[in-house]
């Protein structure tokens, strides 16, 4: 059997010592096996998202969307929230919050291109809001925003700043201390390369005040429940609100752990230095990127256009040939284009083995590609 590349936005490829970390069929929250795993875990995530002590890690049920609605636990009846969006997922934090009793503005940009610092500063000074929410890198897209200059321009103008770092966190540089950013959330099965199952933020002082019982949040993923759970166990006693997923922390340890041998400003060299080779094989390819300005090109994701193949097609071709990509989710570029993701384990190798089963497959379909000319570029790239 030939081992599938799996070059998708999320889920991705889980290395085997991760995988293997999870197989435990009699470890229960109380052991103190998971206690350690899980006490790791909460430190090392503060190391991850940039943070120090001042700040609360959080380890919740669930995935990305999950953290994302936790962070109505900071929310009270009447509050205003201003949304920065560049696409699908700047949208959905619109989505969740509309089903609260907060009032949500939001600012959106064309597809492919992102929210200007200028904008979202003149969106606050112009009014009042508790929360500005915005997404690092928009997965839609692969157009990343500049969270610090935004930050910068509006720090001293709103009390809360919530970074979606699900698809930026473990490959991007994230420095939740040094920009003054409030919230910073991901989820396992992205750049750290996890199964999906968890929730991860944290929290600084200003947003852990807020936390109380004037919330409009619900029961499972308010905050204030998971609160003294997480810090029972940083401190290494057992706790409970709800079951974690016991299995997944020991995987998500394990991936820490790596993590830390390789050193987190490796891990975002080495996702730079892939997503280059990525871009650069399209590129020479003939093909054309949906992120419109390179100076927004993520570590993680590139959407990639279509002129003649139907991108649904393409996935299929390249499957087949034991490639897996990504469909594109943009309403406004529907079958216009596809998705790669390149985050997590991933390596130069793979670059090479999907632009070369890109560059055979989309001529095969008809797509005007310089055949051999992607190769050509990775090679150099690499050389």
């Amino acid at each position: 059997m030939t081992r599938k590349l799996l070059m998708h936005v999320g889920p991705v490829t889980i290395d085997y010592d991760v995988l293997v970390a999870g197989l435990r069929g009699d470890t229960g929250f109380t052991s103190q096996e998971f206690v350690e795993a899980m006490s790791f875990s909460l430190k090392y995530l503060r190391k991850l998202m940039g943070a120090d002590e001042t700040y609360q890690p959080f380890i919740i049920p669930g995935g990305g969307t999950s953290a994302m609605e936790s962070v109505a636990s900071l929310l009270r009846r009447g509050d205003k929230v201003l949304v920065v969006s560049n696409g699908v997922f700047g949208d959905r934090w619109k989505a969740i919050f509309n089903r609260y009793s907060v009032a949500v503005d939001v600012l959106k940009c064309d597809p492919g291109d992102y929210v200007k610092p200028d904008d979202v500063e003149k969106a606050v000074k112009d009014e009042k809001y508790t929360l500005v929410a915005m997404t690092h890198v928009e997965t839609s897209t692969g157009v990343r925003e500049p969270v610090e200059a935004v930050a910068k321009r509006i720090r001293d103008k709103v009390e809360l700043i919530a970074v979606d770092g699900v698809s930026s966190v473990g490959a991007e540089a994230v420095k939740a201390k040094d920009n003054q950013i409030d919230v910073y959330l991901t989820a396992s099965q992205k750049a750290i390369g996890v199964p999906p199952g968890a929730g991860l933020l944290v929290l600084s002082e200003r947003a852990v005040s807020r936390l109380s019982d004037e919330s409009v949040a619900g029961y499972y993923l308010n905050l204030k429940n998971w609160v003294d759970v997480m810090r029972n166990l940083e401190d290494g006693k057992a706790s409970y609100f709800a079951t974690l997923p016991v299995q997944l922390i020991f995987m998500l340890a394990k991936a820490f752990e790596l993590m830390d041998k390789e050193g987190l400003e490796n891990r975002i060299k080495r996702h730079e230095r892939v997503a280059q080779g990525v871009r650069a094989g399209l590129e020479s390819m003939g093909l054309e990127i949906v992120a419109k300005r390179p100076e927004t090109y993520s570590n993680t994701v590139t959407g990639v256009m279509v002129k003649k193949a139907n991108p649904s097609e393409v996935l299929k071709a390249v499957l087949s040939e034991g490639l897996e990509l990504a469909p594109g989710v943009h309403p406004a570029l529907a079958g216009k284009y596809f998705r790669i993701g390149h985050m997590g384990w991933v390596t130069p190798n793979d670059v090479m083995t999907t632009i070369a089963v890109l560059e055979r497959v989309l001529k095969r379909m008809g797509e005007p590609v310089n055949l051999g000319e992607g190769v050509r570029a990775v090679q150099l790239t690499y050389s």
